[in-house]
């Protein structure tokens, strides 16, 4: 969940924000963890599960609290894919009612072989795409995180205001230009992501890291980023025998010591096996950083042919990481100030004006 500051761009135009998700009770909450709600914004708080299971159990509670939102007079925006937008639509919202969408992700790519364990996948692959299909076609005003890439596979209506946006929030503080790449025998890499899911591929990632090892390249790791995988994969490591190239840092919540971390990297690589606008990469690219990444989501968008390869393919990794192994410090600062320069299409000074215009239109065809 996005901390406060990511739901005040919504009050530029609207005068609150009221969260529709699942919400669980805790006694004490992690030190990582930022506040989301505060003034005008708060909660419509759904019934917390985990898994079908769960989901089946919880099902007529969360039908009765949405059921009871159809008497109300709002906007309503879906980020989507989610299955609560779809039942959002189904039992809180009238026959026609209209609404805005903002398309974040894949689930093509979210149940892809190797992203989702789930013995279901293939059905939910094919039932979520459909959903997700429709629902970009009902939408009278619609944000996609990609330029291009998903409103090939899922088009907006020809009607409706159709515009492009990232839910990335950089400012100022947020870039550093290198003046210089100094190279040294050792290449350190860092990798960004949750380990809630395999979909980030941190599996992938340490079996590149043994395989560059095999080669004779002087490597390190740094993984930023916590979750239910993360002693699975320490304990992955230590099969590898990498562990002492390897460091888990957990979650980083602190906006400069993720900085600081980029900062001392040589290379940042994206192993996801799904995306949709990669936000990482664009943080990593802000910081003048060389990049490769798995050809996911939106990433041909940001990088270079040449700087991506395929998910789960570890001779592509390895041929891009020895790629950049092998480049002078002068070559290495040609590519990290052109990553800069993209990563600057992203500031939130421009993207706030297409959000803005979104929101604008929600605004306008719904009459609340």
């Amino acid at each position: 969940m996005f901390p406060n500051a990511f739901w005040q761009r919504y009050l530029q135009v609207f005068n609150r924000v009221n969260i529709v998700a699942r919400v669980a009770n805790v006694d004490i909450p992690e030190t990582s963890w930022h506040r989301v709600d505060g003034e005008r914004v708060g909660f419509i708080e759904l019934p917390s599960y985990i898994g079908p299971a769960g989901f089946i159990k919880v099902l007529p509670k969360l039908i009765k609290v949405l059921h009871a939102r159809k008497r109300i007079t709002r906007c309503v925006i879906f980020r989507i894919p989610s299955i609560l937008a779809a039942i959002y639509q189904c039992f809180a919202m009238r026959r026609g009612e209209r609404f805005g969408a903002e398309v974040v992700g894949d689930p093509a790519d979210v149940f892809a072989k190797g992203a989702s364990k789930s013995s279901l996948r293939l059905l939910f692959r094919s039932l979520f795409s459909a959903i997700l299909k429709r629902q970009c076609q009902q939408a009278i005003s619609i944000a996609y995180v990609t330029e291009h890439r998903l409103q090939q596979r899922y088009p907006p209506n020809r009607t409706a205001l159709s515009t492009h946006y990232s839910s990335i929030q950089l400012t100022d503080a947020d870039y550093q230009q290198r003046n210089g790449y100094p190279t040294s025998d050792a290449l350190h890499i860092v990798c960004v992501g949750n380990l809630a899911q395999p979909y980030k591929g941190c599996d992938f990632m340490l079996q590149g890291i043994a395989e560059l090892k095999k080669i004779g390249l002087n490597i390190s790791l740094t993984w930023v980023g916590g979750g239910a995988l993360l002693p699975s994969m320490q304990m992955l490591a230590k099969k590898l025998a990498i562990s002492a190239h390897v460091s888990f840092e957990g979650n980083v919540s602190s906006r400069k010591n993720i900085h600081q971390i980029l900062d001392n990297a040589d290379l940042f690589v994206l192993s996801s096996r799904q995306e949709g606008l990669p936000r990482v990469l664009i943080e990593a690219m802000a910081r003048s950083l060389v990049c490769v990444a798995t050809d996911v989501g939106g990433v041909d968008e940001l990088l270079a042919s040449g700087y991506i390869f395929d998910s789960d393919d570890i001779n592509g990794l390895v041929q891009k990481v020895t790629m950049i192994s092998n480049m002078t410090a002068n070559e290495r600062l040609t590519v990290s100030r052109r990553n800069y320069v993209v990563s600057e299409n992203y500031h939130d000074l421009q993207l706030q004006v297409r959000r803005e215009n979104m929101y604008r239109a929600v605004l306008k065809a719904s009459q609340c």
